[in-house]
């Protein structure tokens, strides 16, 4: 296909050569790599089967004052002196070395010669033109597959030299129109690595998961950005699909906002799970970025495997379900009953390569990430949202969008940091909550607090206000008086008693009947009915921690 093109090229290096010209030093890396609405009799008919199918009720310490790690993913790289280089010097930086650059480029200008060509051909991968017909050079112009382009002369540096003066490497120059790809432009190399590493460049467009479907373009936060911003994440998501380190950094958008770019992608794509937790690396001679990969794509390719045959099991149980309500409930309960809490933050806890794979240990943002990778999958809106908790740590959640409207989920929050088994716990206190009921656990939502100390504002989140689909609510668990919610108590502890689990909890709609259902007398009277009822249970214990503002009475039996 690339016969003639190669003809033309090898004529122009021939000519070149008898000239006397100078090879290209082509070492460094150059191209960017780049409502529906369920009233609510629908929500209540839900069938005992479908209510507890696939659930475990369960209680979680939210208390993250030791998981720093965590905080720290995509932010624990961030050093004094790399905070310091892009917010306080960055104009003496940038200037100084783009004069040196400008220099070196002058010099190297001259060490091409060109040949006169007159032919139409196609870009065969997405790319940029360049100033100049070298690896590095300033990027232009970006070009879509399948783009028609007139070329006027051929370079003895590999390049194609087009109407306008830029130039495209021939790499991404094809005499066929292609299908239009939506992949990045593999790295520039040098002639040698270009012929060996063909085949791997090749096989590099494809996508590593052959399941996953959602596109960045989909997703709320992205929708969110500027249209720089959205270049720079369109830029990121590309050379990480491609295992492409190298990422062009629009013009003017520095310091907080790549950081605030990163943070974003890094949390609301997790099927790019071999992405650093680090902030990628930026260079102001070059203006590029470079993105950190914690695995290679063979690795990846092995461990994706692994994923979509969890991922299979579970869509198998979720897709039991017609409704959104308890097919969340079935992703929600499987994350939490399939995981604990880690202390370490790296790239396996904050994201899915630990929790579908089997690891089962994951910090806040890799249960954030796990849900909405299912989310991804059985094909629920879904997205990770940053803040704090109430200690003072960096927190994680998401927010869906489920039958007629956002709600929240926290599935970190629904996990328990306790001594209990993980397969018998599961609490729904944030499990499909409103903004009203998280306002005093959840906060500075949208900036999350670095290592530095500052906050970095990322996006705001869709307001969730509905109550239809929350747990208790959707359930049939919720109580408006004294008598039904004493009542339904005693139903939940027979409930918990008959499966051995050992979650016991409701929820009212008055602060009143809250301190009244979690008072010292009514602690007395749950622990004697369990007690009454079974000889195996010891004492029961009252979990107030996080159920105050969302008004649920939670007591924990113990055997």
């Amino acid at each position: 296909m690339k016969k003639k093109i190669s003809l033309i090229l090898a004529f122009a290096m021939a000519a070149t050569m008898l000239a006397g010209c100078k090879k290209t030093d082509e070492d460094s890396a150059g191209l960017p790599e780049t409502a529906t609405t369920t009233a609510m009799a629908e929500l209540t008919q839900m069938t005992v089967a479908e209510t507890e199918a696939t659930t475990v009720p369960e209680v979680t310490m939210p208390e993250e004052t030791t998981t720093t790690a965590e905080e720290t993913t995509v932010a624990e790289s961030e050093t004094e002196a790399e905070t310091t280089t892009v917010s306080e010097t960055e104009t003496e930086a940038e200037t100084t070395t783009v004069s040196a650059s400008e220099t070196a480029e002058t010099t190297t200008a001259a060490e091409w010669n060109e040949t006169e060509i007159s032919e139409t051909y196609y870009i065969a991968s997405n790319c940029y033109s360049r100033k100049k017909a070298i690896v590095g050079s300033e990027s232009v112009k970006q070009y879509k597959a399948g783009t028609e382009i007139n070329i006027v002369a051929a370079t003895d540096t590999g390049y194609y030299k087009l109407a306008d003066g830029t130039f495209i490497h021939s790499d991404y120059v094809t005499d066929e129109k292609p299908a239009a790809v939506t992949t990045a432009p593999k790295k520039e190399e040098d002639t040698e690595a270009t012929t060996t590493k063909k085949k791997d460049n090749s096989s590099s467009k494809k996508p590593v998961s052959t399941s996953y479907k959602v596109s960045y373009e989909d997703r709320y936060p992205y929708q969110q950005l500027s249209s720089e911003e959205k270049e720079l994440y369109r830029n990121m998501v590309e050379s990480a699909e491609n295992f492409e380190t190298t990422v062009v950094v629009p013009s003017g958008v520095r310091g907080d906002t790549i950081d605030k770019v990163y943070t974003i992608l890094f949390n609301n794509e997790p099927q790019l799970f071999w992405l650093s937790t680090s902030y990628p690396s930026f260079s102001f001679a070059t203006g590029n970025l470079e993105l950190e990969f914690v695995i290679d794509r063979d690795e990846a390719e092995a461990v994706q495997k692994e994923i979509d045959a969890t991922v299979a099991d579970v869509m198998a149980v979720v897709g039991g379900y017609s409704q959104t309500v308890s097919r969340l409930k079935a992703i929600y309960d499987w994350v939490i009953t399939n995981n604990d809490f880690s202390l370490q933050g790296n790239f396996e806890t904050c994201g899915v390569y630990d929790s579908l794979t089997g690891g089962g240990s994951l910090q806040c943002q890799g249960y954030a990430k796990t849900f909405q990778y299912l989310c991804d999958v059985a094909g629920i809106e879904c997205m990770v949202v940053n803040g704090n908790n109430t200690e003072g740590s960096t927190h994680a959640w998401n927010v869906v969008y489920c039958e007629n409207g956002y709600y929240i989920v926290d599935t970190t929050w629904g996990d328990p940091i306790l001594s209990y088994a993980k397969s018998n716990y599961v609490k729904y206190n944030f499990f499909l909550a409103n903004d009203e009921m998280i306002k005093d656990t959840h906060l500075n939502q949208g900036a999350p607090v670095r290592n530095s100390g500052s906050a970095l504002y990322l996006y705001d989140a869709p307001a969730c206000t509905k109550t239809a689909c929350y747990y208790f609510k959707a359930y049939n668990k919720e109580y408006d008086d004294l008598d039904s919610a004493v009542k339904g108590m005693y139903a939940e502890i027979d409930a918990a008693l008959e499966s051995g689990k050992n979650v016991a909890h409701i929820r009212v709609t008055d602060y009143d009947l809250w301190e009244t259902l979690t008072s010292k007398e009514y602690w007395s009277k749950f622990q004697n009915y369990a007690k009454s009822k079974s000889s195996k249970v010891t004492a029961t214990t009252r979990q107030t921690i996080n159920a105050e503002g969302c008004l649920v009475v939670h007591y924990d039996l113990k055997y």
